[in-house]
């Protein structure tokens, strides 16, 4: 099994999906366009309702496009079965058969191939050996733990050689633990075999440790596609903001711009930050700081904020503030517990430009 970066190039055209309820019409997914390229990781990410795991059926074939087109290395494949589309899916369920044995399971898609039997059993052993399975062969799904499901789920996914890997949740049933390896585990595979791959989570962690590329789903549509360091430090939208990782949304005005930052002033003190392009010089706007920008300073001359809570939690530190009408989280990620601020406690703020960012101005962030 090598690599083919070179397959699985996957285009999403103005792609539309709508249901009837009862007398509406619901757009589940609403006129998205996506290119991924061939060898990537795609994750989906949203929240419940979004549209991401719709996308990944219509991607399947397991639903049918209202609008648009769904190309695979240049063919379109939109009215394809999803046993003509060169693709296979890991599923949250894992679904594996439970009257067949981890061998049979593995080899139950070669074997609908009509593969040589020499052949199904040096393909099986070999993603066995990948998958860490070895010596499990005969054991029925019912014996294994829910790590091993997963992987022999995974096995018999990757066995099939796809162009395109689909995802859809498959560690949200595994304890937190387990999650953590699998993750390691799934991006090692996918590396190593460059089998284009589309996830779907809720989970911003599974997303952010596992994607090429995150695409940031909200009510049908796409809110924004990139890295997830960009993603996290260069959100699109405030919707982006807030449902990445957590954040502090700061009210401000606009002073100057220079090329792609822009100058404004917060608790007394100027900052030079990273804008949004749409954000305008006089106008409002949100200084987006995530909480670990937020620096308490110990000083006595200028006392900005004000410590409401201290939330120790063994490898970080967290500060919920009151400063100028206005609360605050900030999160200190090398705590020594000797120096901790406690409750009550009036600080100084400063807050890192590099880990802000500036945002357009809508009157709705809290």
């Amino acid at each position: 099994m090598q690599p083919r970066k070179e397959a699985g190039f996957l285009s999403l055209k103005n792609v539309s999906k709508t249901f009837e309820q009862g007398n509406n019409i619901v757009k589940a997914v609403d006129d998205i366009s996506l290119e991924i390229m061939g060898g990537e990781f795609i994750t989906l990410l949203g929240p419940s309702g979004c549209g991401k795991t719709t996308t990944l059926r219509l991607i399947a074939g397991f639903e049918s496009l209202t609008a648009g087109s769904i190309i695979l290395d240049g063919k379109e494949i939109s009215h394809q079965l999803p046993n003509e589309r060169s693709m296979a899916m890991v599923f949250q369920s894992y679904a594996l058969f439970p009257h067949l044995n981890v061998f049979e399971n593995v080899a139950y898609g070669l074997r609908l191939k009509h593969m040589r039997e020499n052949e199904v059993k040096e393909t099986v052993d070999l993603i066995l050996n990948m998958m860490n399975l070895v010596g499990l062969e005969k054991r029925s799904p019912a014996q294994l733990s829910g790590g091993q499901q997963q992987r022999v789920a995974l096995a018999r996914a990757m066995v099939m050689k796809p162009k395109v890997l689909l995802f859809d949740e498959p560690l949200s049933n595994l304890d937190a633990k387990l999650r953590t390896q699998m993750r390691l585990e799934i991006r090692h595979l996918q590396q190593q075999l460059g089998i284009t791959s589309v996830y779907v989570t809720h989970d911003q962690v599974e997303a952010m440790s596992l994607s090429d590329r995150i695409v940031v789903m909200n009510k049908g549509r796409i809110e924004q596609v990139d890295r997830p360091e960009e993603v996290f430090l260069r959100p699109s939208s405030l919707f982006v903001a807030d449902f990445i990782g957590r954040a502090n949304f700061i009210e401000t005005e606009v002073l100057r711009r220079n090329g792609d930052s822009c100058l404004v002033n917060v608790f007394a003190t100027d900052y030079w930050v990273v804008s949004d392009p749409s954000v305008r010089v006089g106008e409002k706007a949100y200084l987006m700081a995530r909480p670990e920008a937020i620096k308490l300073i110990d000083v006595h001359a200028v006392k900005r904020g004000e410590i409401v809570s201290t939330i120790y939690l063994g490898s970080t530190v967290e500060y919920e503030l009151e400063a100028e009408g206005m609360n605050l989280l900030a999160v200190d990620a090398s705590p020594k517990y000797d120096q901790l601020l406690s409750e009550g406690r009036k600080v100084g703020i400063y807050i890192d430009p590099d880990r802000s960012y500036l945002l357009p101005y809508d009157g709705k962030a809290s």
